[in-house]
């Protein structure tokens, strides 16, 4: 009975608004465009249509929300706050308003009042939908009050996992070794063997963020990674990076400088004395923007300078530019799916050339990468990741004797589940197999891991 009133009250005081407005003669057929606009992905028609009509039509709940809605898709923020609050003073209940009316305060930049909307809207027990976009649009806010409160972040994380070719080589190596470098007989032996071996993992990182003013900030911090193999010590992992910069948050964008140091040590199985490892070290610097071109879908682009040393191989030691570009799109629908993809290219330019004085590994890099995600509950995630990676060798003969022209494909498919069972920390579970298809053989290889990581942010 209680229901029945509200709604009852609810539709009076419409009536009595309609009444009482020119609204009342609201013409159905521009609304009707409207939605059809709207449906076909074209918010700024819709609202280019019904903004000068806001001055006769303004009152009307349907017309406002619509309005509301095209000038929250199309960028016109303060314009639809204004519109979804006009709803709300006819229509408190209007569940679609006040979700949208929470997501353009976000939009604006007013997090403190997008928070206290979504946190009255998740308190109201929406439906699944509705929640996992809730929960999405807090943890966004709580991101962006890091970047304005000093105070520090961190994370730790354990997994464990299997391994089916931890080294990366092809199953048939005399073969490889025949057609690559017209060896027969050559038995692996070190790095070539192929292993496999279950492993344990961990890592930790924090990072310290400072605002300065006008949405400026400095952060640093680091980060560190192991992971053992059971009884295959030599291809143990130990690695850390430390970093700092500066950040610029000013509306839709955001602006981000990075200066890094990254450390890999793996000491392999490589025969000679002094043993050659595989370690490496990289310096660099980051420029990355991002753009919010909605409350939905963000654009962004990144370039880096690296510069790649192997302290005990420096036939392999290489500058590099690397330039990306991205996209990420969530659907606010069942199951709120992200979609997140990513094309980049890389010139690495050598630094050492072989005894010929002539030839180097130089070479260039082509990939795409794909990532999406789709909620099961608010607290239960599938997902699945592709990528494809095409390499071209710049030099004839650098990495073959046989073969002139280098080239490589390399492919990545992983999907799992990610299970968020305490506030701050998750399971996540994957499987991931990867391959590389070469015109060198001795480059060819299918690798499958399988492994399960809990993470928790600490502070």
């Amino acid at each position: 009975m209680k229901e029945r009133a509200r709604l009852g009250l609810a539709l009076v005081a419409i009536a009595a608004a309609l009444s009482s407005s020119p609204a009342a003669a609201a013409d159905p057929q521009v609304l009707e465009r409207a939605r059809q606009l709207m449906s076909s992905g074209n918010a700024k028609q819709a609202y280019a249509d019904l903004a000068p009509l806001e001055r006769e039509m303004a009152g009307d709940p349907e017309y406002d929300y619509l309005l509301g809605v095209a000038a929250l898709d199309s960028g016109h923020n303060e314009e639809a706050i204004i519109a979804f609050e006009r709803v709300l003073a006819t229509t408190p209940n209007h569940a679609g308003a006040q979700m949208d009316l929470a997501r353009a305060y976000y939009a604006s930049g007013s997090f403190d009042l997008a928070e206290a909307a979504f946190l009255r809207l998740q308190s109201a027990n929406p439906p699944p939908a509705a929640q996992q976009a809730i929960n999405r649009y807090l943890e966004a806010i709580q991101a962006r009050k890091h970047q304005t409160v000093a105070g520090w972040t961190g994370w730790g994380e354990l997994g464990i996992g299997y391994d089916s070719n931890l080294t990366g080589v092809p199953s048939d190596f005399g073969a490889a070794a025949q057609q690559s470098f017209n060896l027969s007989g050559v038995d692996p032996t070190g790095n070539s063997v192929k292993r496999h071996a279950a492993f344990i993992q961990g890592s930790a990182g924090a990072e310290y963020s400072y605002p300065l003013s006008r949405g400026y900030s400095v952060f640093g911090g680091g980060s560190v990674y192991g992971r053992a193999y059971h009884d295959e010590t030599d291809f143990n992992i130990g690695a850390g990076d430390v970093h700092f910069g500066g950040a610029l948050n000013r509306g839709g964008d955001q602006w981000r400088a990075t200066g890094s140091y990254y450390m890999y040590q793996q000491e392999g199985a490589a025969p000679g004395d002094p043993k050659p490892t595989n370690d490496r070290r990289m310096g660099g610097a980051t420029l990355d923007w991002r753009h919010a071109i909605d409350t939905k879908t963000q654009v962004g682009a990144a370039l880096q300078v690296n510069a790649v040393r192997f302290p005990d191989n420096n036939i392999e030691d290489f500058d590099q530019i690397f330039a990306s570009v991205s996209w990420l799109k969530s659907f606010e629908r069942a199951g709120v799916p992200l979609l997140y993809l990513t094309a980049f290219a890389s010139d690495d330019r050598a630094k050492n050339k072989f005894a010929d004085g002539v030839t180097d590994k130089s070479k260039n890099l082509f990939g795409l990468r794909s990532y999406l995600q789709y909620s099961m509950t608010p607290k239960l995630q599938v997902f699945n990741g592709l990528a494809a990676i095409y390499r071209k060798d710049k030099d004839d003969f650098a990495r073959s004797t046989t073969v002139q022209n280098g080239k490589d494909t390399y492919g990545e498919v992983s999907f799992g589940v990610s299970w968020q069972f305490r506030e701050r920390c998750s399971l996540r579970t994957q499987y991931m197999f990867s391959f590389n298809r070469s015109n060198i053989d001795v480059y060819d290889f299918d690798r499958h891991e399988i492994m399960s990581n809990v993470r928790c942010d600490v502070f």
